[in-house]
């Protein structure tokens, strides 16, 4: 991905993992990064209730006010909370050059072969829900995996780099929830299988 590219983000996820929150932390970290001039994350959803398919999006611009606020349809990130929600339409929405970020215990190359992904492509995986439940991070049995996920994000976009979405965590959350969650994103990164 060219440093000249806007960024656009999709998160796929359900109800109650955090999907709203996560674009939030994106966007506040990238400001922080000073390599945006103006970033945007909002969700689309309607009355959906826990446990329903969610999508936010996160908008990041190197250069210009960003005015459009459509939903993005070929985005250059695309992140998977929730590997259930994934379909052949999802995975093909993605640019060629793009990142594919997913919770799953599963390869990456598995994705590849499945979803028919492009060499072009940057595939990063980890199994965050498994971390979440280990430090007991879940809402109703449910692991929430928002935070430790961009620790997945941070390793493919180093303008999210991890001392930015701690300072962000820590005003957000503050010092004890913060260092927490803090830990979780480290441990994503540090898990992170790319290809």
């Amino acid at each position: 991905m060219h440093e000249t590219e806007n960024i656009e983000i999709i998160i796929h996820g359900r109800g109650g993992q955090g999907a709203v929150t996560a674009c939030e932390l994106i966007a506040e970290a990238a400001y922080l990064s000073g390599n945006f001039v103006d970033v945007h994350a909002y969700p689309s959803f309607g009355a959906e209730r826990r446990g329903a398919p969610v999508q936010a999006y996160a908008k990041l611009s190197r250069t210009d006010t960003i005015w459009d606020r459509a939903q993005i349809e070929n985005p250059n990130v695309l992140i998977i909370f929730d590997e259930s929600v994934l379909n052949q339409e999802i995975a093909a929405s993605l640019r060629k050059d793009g990142f594919f970020i997913v919770n799953s215990e599963k390869n990456p190359q598995y994705f590849v072969e499945e979803f028919n992904l492009s060499t072009e492509t940057k595939i990063v995986v980890a199994d965050i829900s498994k971390i979440a439940i280990e430090k007991n991070l879940t809402i109703d049995g449910s692991p929430i995996i928002n935070t430790p996920i961009l620790g997945l994000l941070s390793k493919a976009l180093p303008d999210l780099n991890l001392e930015n979405l701690k300072t962000v965590l820590y005003k957000r959350m503050g010092e004890r929830l913060g260092q927490l969650n803090y830990e979780l994103i480290e441990q994503g990164y540090n898990l992170a299988k790319i290809l």
